[in-house]
C-alpha cells in the first residue's frame, strides 16, 4: 500500500534525477522528495567520498533529530559491512550499526546500500519509531536506493568525463579548450560590467638543451612540476592551464595590468627558486619567459588579446629570455 501512494512521488523523484546536471544539484531535488516518500520515519542519504574511506549526509529528514552519525566510516554499517539491506527489527536487543547513536529513540532501522555498475556509491537509512512500520516502507526504500545510486553513479561518471575532457593529462592542469572557453565568458560578464582581464603566457626556457642533456623525458617532470606550482600561485578565481607543448598561461579575471605584471614576476621568481633532480643530477636554476596582455588594453576579443601576449612571449624571447615582457 505504502508503495502504491507514493509511486507519483517516486516517479517525480527518478524524473528530477535524470534531469539533473550535476551532483550537487542532485542533492538539492532529493531531500523534499525523499522526505514524502517516507514522511513518518527518520532517514537520511549518505554519498561515499571519492577515498571511499567516509560516508556523509546529503539528504536528511524526520520529525526529530537525525538517529545517525552524518558523517561515518563504511565499516560501521552493517548493511555496508556485508553488502546487503540490513533491518534491525528492535534496537535494543539486536545488533545495531555503529553510526546508529545509542541514545537514538528509534525502535527499527533499516539501511540500503546504494550500489551501481558494482560500485558502493552510498547509503539510505530509514528509522522508525514504531515497530513494524518498516516492514511497510521496506519494499519502496530498496526501490528508492536503487534509483538514487544510480542516478548519483552516472552524474559522477558524467563529471569525471568532464573533468579527463577539460585537463590535460600530464600535468592536471586545465587545458587549451577549457581556457578558450573560460575566456570568452569572463569577457562576457565584463562587458555587463567592466573589469580588466589579466593574460599571463609562459614558456619554460631552454627545453630543448635540457632535453639533450638529460634526455627528452626531462620535459615530461618538468612540465609535472610546473604544473603542480601553478596553481598554488594563483587565487581560486583564476585559471591555469597548460596552453601546449612547454607553454602555460594564466587567466586572471578582474586583475588590472599593473597587477598581472607583478603577479608574473613573482611566479617567475617562485619558478627560478625549484631545486629540481632528475636520476641524481640537478636540474640548476629554471627560468621562464612571459608575456603579458590585458582585456581589453590590448584586445576587444579573446583572439586579439591572446595574439597580444604571444607577441609580447616573442619579444621577452628574443630579448634574451628569463624575462617579462607586457604587450604594447
Amino acid at each position: 500500500m505504502q508503495t502504491q501512494l507514493n509511486t507519483p512521488v517516486l516517479e517525480q523523484l527518478i524524473d528530477s534525477l535524470q534531469s539533473s546536471y550535476s551532483v550537487e544539484e542532485a542533492c538539492t531535488t532529493i531531500e523534499p522528495l525523499v522526505q514524502q516518500l517516507f514522511p513518518d520515519e527518520i532517514g537520511a542519504i549518505f554519498v561515499m567520498n571519492s577515498s571511499k574511506n567516509l560516508l556523509e549526509a546529503i539528504a536528511t529528514w524526520g520529525s526529530i533529530p537525525l538517529t545517525s552519525d552524518s558523517v561515518f566510516s563504511p565499516h560501521e554499517c552493517l548493511a555496508l559491512r556485508r553488502g546487503q539491506a540490513n533491518l534491525v527489527d528492535d534496537t535494543q536487543y539486536c545488533l545495531n550499526c555503529q553510526h546508529i547513536r545509542a541514545n537514538s529513540p528509534a525502535v527499527e532501522t533499516f539501511c540500503v546500500p546504494m550500489i551501481a555498475h558494482g560500485d558502493t556509491v552510498g547509503l539510505l537509512s530509514v528509522s522508525s519509531l514504531q515497530r513494524g512500520r518498516i516492514a511497510q516502507t521496506r519494499q519502496l526504500a530498496e526501490r528508492v536506493a536503487k534509483h538514487i545510486g544510480l542516478a548519483l553513479a552516472n552524474l559522477k561518471l558524467r563529471e569525471t568525463l568532464k573533468t579527463q575532457t577539460f585537463r590535460d593529462p600530464l600535468t592536471k592542469l586545465y587545458n587549451r579548450r577549457y581556457l578558450e572557453e573560460c575566456f570568452e565568458r569572463e569577457i562576457r560578464k565584463s562587458q555587463r560590467q567592466p573589469k580588466p582581464i589579466g593574460v599571463i603566457l609562459l614558456e619554460i626556457d631552454e627545453m630543448e638543451q635540457l632535453n639533450q642533456r638529460f634526455g627528452k623525458s626531462v620535459a615530461d617532470l618538468l612540465l609535472r612540476e610546473i604544473g603542480l606550482l601553478l596553481p598554488s600561485q594563483v587565487r581560486a578565481s583564476d585559471i591555469a592551464c597548460r596552453y601546449g607543448g612547454q607553454q602555460f598561461l594564466l587567466l586572471l579575471p578582474e586583475a588590472a595590468l599593473a597587477v598581472t605584471q607583478r603577479r608574473a614576476e613573482q611566479l617567475r621568481q617562485s619558478i627560478q627558486q625549484l631545486s629540481l633532480d632528475y636520476r641524481g643530477q640537478s636540474l640548476g636554476s629554471l627560468t621562464i619567459s612571459a608575456g603579458i596582455a590585458s582585456f581589453a588594453e590590448h584586445g576587444k576579443t579573446a583572439k586579439e588579446v591572446l595574439q597580444a601576449a604571444h607577441i609580447a612571449l616573442n619579444l621577452a624571447i628574443t630579448g634574451g629570455r628569463d624575462r617579462i615582457v607586457t604587450a604594447s
